[in-house]
C-alpha cells in the first residue's frame, strides 16, 4: 500500500472515530436511560418523592450516575450531600444539628409508625444495619417513650425536675404518648404522674 492510501486510510479512521464521539455527545435521549441527557437530570416532582419512589424501588439504578459507591460518579453528586448517614439512610442531611429536634418534630407530625418500615427504623423499631438504629438506644423505655436515655437510674428525678421546670411545663406530658393526656399514664410509656406524685 503506498504512503498516500496508508494516510486516506488512517484519515478515515479518525473521523468516523470524531463522528462517532461527536454522536454519542449529542443532546438526542439515550434509549437505554432512564433520564434525558438535555439538560433535565430527572423528571420534573423528582424531589424529594420521586426520587424516594425510585430508590427504594431499585437503588441500584442511581449508580449509573451517582456511581456504585454512591460517592459522585458522573453526576458528582455525592448521595451523602442530601442524606445524613448514607446512601441508606432516608434521614436528610439537615437533620445532622440539632438531630434531636428535627426527629422529634417530625415523629409529632408523622407518629412513630412512620419510622416502623425495613428502610428506616425496622419494622419493630428495633434497628436497620446501616440506616436507622434501634429507637431504645436512645429512648429510655423504647419507642414509644420520648425520655432519653441518660434519665435511667437515679438520673431520672433529677432530669425530670429539671424538665418540668425549667425547659417545659407538666402540660407538655400530658399527651397521648408520654403520661396521657390526663397525666393518668399510658401503656408502654410513662405512668401515671399521681404514682410518684
Amino acid at each position: 500500500m503506498s504512503p498516500l492510501n496508508k494516510i486516506i486510510v488512517a484519515g478515515v479512521f479518525v473521523l468516523t472515530g470524531l463522528l462517532l464521539v461527536i454522536g454519542c455527545g449529542s443532546s438526542t435521549t439515550n434509549s437505554k436511560s432512564s433520564f434525558s441527557n438535555d439538560g433535565e437530570k430527572h423528571p420534573a416532582g423528582w424531589l424529594p418523592l420521586g426520587h424516594k419512589t425510585a430508590a427504594m424501588a431499585n437503588q441500584g439504578s442511581c449508580s449509573e450516575c451517582h456511581g456504585s459507591d454512591y460517592l459522585g460518579g458522573i453526576s458528582k453528586v455525592s448521595c451523602s450531600e442530601c442524606h445524613l448517614g448514607g446512601v441508606d439512610s432516608v434521614h436528610p442531611k439537615e437533620w445532622a444539628e440539632p438531630v434531636a429536634l428535627n426527629h422529634s418534630a417530625y415523629v409529632k407530625a408523622n407518629g412513630n409508625e412512620s419510622c416502623a418500615n425495613m428502610y428506616c427504623h425496622g419494622t419493630t423499631l428495633e434497628g436497620v444495619d446501616k440506616s436507622g438504629p434501634s429507637c431504645s438506644s436512645c429512648h429510655l423505655g423504647g419507642p414509644t417513650s420520648v425520655h432519653p436515655l441518660d434519665w435511667a437510674g437515679g438520673a431520672l428525678v433529677t432530669k425530670h425536675g429539671e424538665y418540668v421546670s425549667t425547659v417545659r411545663s407538666y402540660a407538655s406530658c400530658a399527651t397521648i404518648y408520654c403520661h396521657g393526656v390526663n397525666l393518668e399514664g399510658v401503656i408502654g410509656s410513662g405512668h401515671s404522674c399521681s404514682r410518684c406524685h
